[in-house]
């Protein structure tokens, strides 16, 4: 479903694109083949946008920020947003309407050796396609992974956590793995918090989350669906799922945030008692999927789960 609608947005911005590098060729106010670029820039100067409305109300809610000094501060944001801008095109321009029946990069079952598989759950809105790039580092490194595709995309959390419970069984069976690790991003946390709720810490390993909205996010409050009102600051949802989590457990997590996030703030807030944290800056909220430094992380944290440690801010 959410690849159909996504394609239909593609093809939405394809003709945006024809029609004003038309109108503008036309009308005689561009050589036609300025015309045609400024045309083709027309659907990433639409995320571009709505990116810049995003990053100025999370920049207006952030808080328990490292300080980097006004001129560093200010070019961190304005990076983040380019390189949001660029990641948010590749993602649901690109990728997931066009490339989400692509199978996930995965070590071979039989030279997988000690390295523990991996289940990567999505966010709000997306598909598996998003994980292609950090699927490949992950078998690279050893990790057989599989993917989930979270429909329908307005649900409740734990109406997904069925889906989780039964990728995990797949994934087992599939490595012959006594456990396996969850990689989430963004709502993708909340729900393998759900998946843990309800089914206990038995065959999971660990968890390491990406910009997930763990005590909710501002932006919730100006998006309509039952999934988007349990992300909102304080929610009813969100009390009751921490309430109901032991401490032991989140011992197992590794959250890591950017102080950047356009999607998820204030981005302070977003830890979780007892979990390791590590921080980065100068990237927005899907480009943490897609940045080298954080599959390290990922990687790192897969290998040592609970290695608990301060927090530290890379790429300041």
């Amino acid at each position: 479903m959410i690849a159909r609608i996504q394609l239909s947005m593609l093809i939405g911005q394809m003709l945006l694109a024809l029609l004003v590098a038309a109108w503008l060729a036309s009308s005689g106010r561009l050589p036609t083949q300025l015309a045609v670029l400024v045309g083709a820039l027309a659907p990433l100067s639409i995320h571009a946008l709505v990116l810049a409305l995003d990053f100025v109300l999370a920049w207006g809610v952030r808080a328990q920020r490292p300080r980097a000094g006004l001129l560093r501060g200010l070019q961190l944001w304005l990076g983040a947003w380019i390189k949001e801008t660029i990641a948010s095109f590749r993602t649901f321009s690109l990728a997931q309407p066009l490339l989400h029946q692509r199978p996930l990069a995965s070590a071979d079952d039989g030279s997988a050796g000690n390295q523990v598989p991996v289940l990567l759950i999505h966010g709000f809105f997306c598909n598996q396609a998003m994980w292609l790039p950090l699927a490949k580092r992950l078998a690279d490194a050893g990790h057989a992974t599989a993917a989930v595709n979270l429909e329908p995309p307005h649900a409740s959390i734990d109406d997904y956590v069925p889906q989780i419970a039964n990728a995990v069984a797949q994934l087992r069976r599939r490595t012959g793995a006594p456990s396996v690790a969850l990689v989430c991003h963004s709502m993708g946390g909340l729900v393998a918090r759900a998946y843990l709720r309800r089914h206990g810490d038995a065959g999971i390993a660990s968890v390491v989350t990406l910009g997930s909205p763990h005590r909710g996010t501002v932006h919730a409050r100006f998006a309509r669906g039952t999934n988007i009102g349990q992300m909102r600051r304080n929610s009813r949802w969100l009390q009751q799922l921490a309430a109901d989590e032991p401490t032991d457990r989140l011992k197992r997590f590794t959250v890591i945030r950017t102080w950047q996030d356009n999607i998820v703030a204030p981005q302070g807030d977003q830890s979780l008692p007892g979990a390791t944290t590590i921080d980065f800056a100068g990237m927005g909220h899907v480009g943490l999927v897609y940045n080298r430094e954080v599959a390290m992380a990922v990687i790192a944290a897969l290998a040592a789960p609970g290695d608990a440690s301060d927090a530290v801010v890379r790429g300041a």
